[in-house]
């Protein structure tokens, strides 16, 4: 094993080079940067053949001061703060109410997945289910996508149909359905139009109340929802779905009993949330790429359905999670900030006395009255359990020399009979701390509630000599700061005036096992720019091409669209894969309109199943 280390100024880097894995050579590499100001920017160059698999990243404060709202971006994103902060992301360059729309279309397509739902009712909030969860059922992606165009002035509203919940948004003076949890719209019959609510309910009434007698919902295949390509943590497609049964089309859209506007999301999905935190002196929080085994919000109760009922849709395709782990020093001067007390326990700090912190002395003497010091946790993310490593002092064992610990106003530990002296203990507070009800657990407190007996000759004392809170997290693998392959510009902020130091620490996986095909560089049919006669055209482009010996082209992806940097298709069903290898494929009849300007790209994938970049945008026109 090679390793080797980089010093600079404010930085540590450690590289470490592994043996190669069964799929071929993987750098498990760290880099380490010490940040003294409340914003500075830094740069980490990341190598090997494609994305690296990006494992943890951690914000630690080294310093005496609070660490207040601190965030990370990468490369200008991920600063998913609020609901308006999202909105801006998701959305950015786009200059139209169009362009907005389908912005916040694709980010939720892009940036969570709609498979399992966390039952956290505040997932139905952008703030919540962008940053704790990143999936969610229909409703949660319907209330989260009319939080985020409303944040940013953009008019839109949730609806009930039967048997699913769907997002309507208003723009170029009309309404438009747009699916944002299974990606999925209706074109009107001028290929252009995208249907609304109402004008799917028209289709519903000539139907004669058969699927075959719809125009516009009918099972066809121009309503096919976008293809789901969820990665896994090593790059490959976890979980593919293709979404367009029939109960997709017609059945959703099923008369006024089952349509309705629906508004009783808004309590949660227009509540106050942020990011807001405050990391404190020796406390750091520790956010991983990848979730421990089955270990996320409600987990028992989605498991246990999952087994039973074989609903696959319980269990979450990808999850990530973390810790908030705090080590108080327990003797600094700050510290009298940190902790809650109650009937007079003191620091030494303040009195000299041991243990650091301990009952309180009056004229000589210790009080024989209960005290009660009261530690608090509080984050942003979902707590999943966690773990309390402690060591107290009993000077006595006495009646009235006791020591007690209580967790979310449970008690979790007492001081065993006849115990004296140093006691070290550490309890599991996963059962305590259980992720479940209504809302997700944000905050709890641990308090030790110790007593000595003023009666004891000589007087004894009774107190904490050291504490570590371990809090376990969810957060959703997509909203973390990843690295990419090559340069990455880290920005770090917070809200602390004057000197401070925090360290932040990367750990990533550089990959050498398969370099991605390239791009499809040229379009040959159409040629960028030509016009075509023909309505259903047979697309072709220049091969993409391997660098890996062995390794073929198996597959593509194609979409079509109005929008000149094709962000978004025509129809959710033309942005598909061909499931071949051959550098063509072939538009069915029926999509395109005469003079009108179209924008296409493609990209492929191989035989291990890596994707390209997409292409450059190829553009044509039909002729009149």
């Amino acid at each position: 094993m090679l390793k080797f280390h980089l010093l600079g100024a404010c930085a540590v880097a450690t590289f470490l080079l592994l043996p190669p894995e069964s799929s071929g050579q993987v750098a498990r590499k760290e880099y380490s940067q010490i940040v003294t100001v409340n914003d500075y920017t830094y740069e980490v160059e990341v190598g090997g053949f494609r994305d690296p698999a990006n494992e943890t990243i951690i914000i630690e404060n080294l310093g005496d001061k609070p660490l207040v709202n601190p965030r990370i971006t990468v490369n200008g994103e991920k600063d998913w703060f609020d609901a308006e902060a999202i909105a801006r992301e998701a959305t950015r360059g786009c200059r139209t109410d169009e362009e907005k729309v389908f912005g916040i279309f694709n980010f939720l397509k892009d940036q969570s997945h709609a498979l399992g739902g966390s039952d956290d009712q505040e997932g139905l909030n952008p703030v919540v289910f962008f940053n704790v969860y990143g999936y969610g059922q229909c409703a949660y992606h319907s209330a989260v996508a009319v939080a985020l165009a409303r944040a940013i002035g953009l008019k839109a509203r949730v609806w009930e149909v039967f048997g699913h919940t769907v997002t309507e948004f208003w723009y170029n003076n009309a309404w438009h359905m747009i699916d944002t949890d299974i990606a999925l719209y209706y074109l009107m019959d001028d290929n252009r139009t995208i249907a609304s609510m109402e004008q799917l309910w028209e289709d519903q009434k000539i139907s004669g109340g058969t699927p075959e007698g719809a125009r516009l919902t009918k099972w066809s295949g121009r309503n096919l929802a976008i293809r789901q390509m969820y990665q896994d943590y090593d790059g490959k497609d976890d979980y593919l779905w293709q979404d367009g049964i029939e109960q997709r089309g017609y059945r959703y859209f099923y008369g006024d009993f089952f349509c309705y506007v629906q508004n009783g999301y808004d309590k949660y999905a227009f509540e106050t949330h942020s990011q807001a935190m405050t990391i404190r002196p020796r406390e750091k929080l520790v956010r991983n790429f990848r979730g421990g085994p089955n270990k996320f919000f409600e987990y028992r109760k989605h498991l246990q359905e999952y087994k039973e009922k074989n609903q696959r849709w319980r269990v979450p395709v990808t999850w990530s999670d973390g810790q908030l782990i705090w080590s108080p020093d327990l003797r600094a001067e700050y510290i009298t900030d940190y902790v809650s007390r109650n009937r007079g326990p003191a620091f030494s700090v303040e009195d000299g006395i041991e243990p650091p912190l301990h009952t309180r002395h009056r004229d000589g003497k210790v009080y024989g009255t209960r005290t009660l010091a009261t530690f608090e946790v509080e984050t942003p993310y979902t707590i999943l359990g966690g773990k309390l490593q402690a060591r107290v002092f009993r000077g006595a064992a006495n009646e009235k020399d006791r020591i007690t610990v209580s967790v979310a106003r449970e008690k979790i530990w007492e001081a065993p009979a006849g115990a004296t002296g140093s006691l070290e203990f550490e309890v599991d507070l996963n059962e305590v701390l259980y992720p479940g009800g209504m809302r997700g657990r944000r905050e709890y407190s641990v308090a030790f509630d110790f007593m000595a007996d003023e009666k004891n000759n000589p007087p004894t004392q009774t107190g904490i000599e050291s504490i570590q809170i371990t809090t376990d997290v969810q957060c959703a693998p997509r909203s973390l700061p990843g690295l990419s392959l090559g340069k990455n510009i880290i920005r770090y902020r917070d809200e602390t005036p004057g000197p401070h130091q925090v360290k932040i620490t990367h750990f990533w996986s550089e990959r050498t096992d398969n370099h991605p095909p390239l791009p499809p560089a040229e379009a040959v049919y159409p040629a960028n720019g030509a016009a075509v006669d023909d309505l259903s055209p047979s697309f072709g482009w220049k091969a993409a091409r391997e660098n890996d010996k062995g390794d073929r082209v198996d597959n593509h992806q194609f979409t079509i669209s109005f929008d000149p940097e094709c962000r978004w298709p025509v129809a959710t069903a033309l942005m598909r894969e061909t499931g071949s290898g051959k550098p063509e494929w072939k538009l069915p009849e029926g999509w395109l309109n005469r003079d009108t300007t179209y924008y296409w790209k493609v990209k492929a994938r191989d035989n291990r199943g890596i994707w390209s970049e997409w292409s450059p945008v190829f553009r044509f026109r039909t002729a009149k």
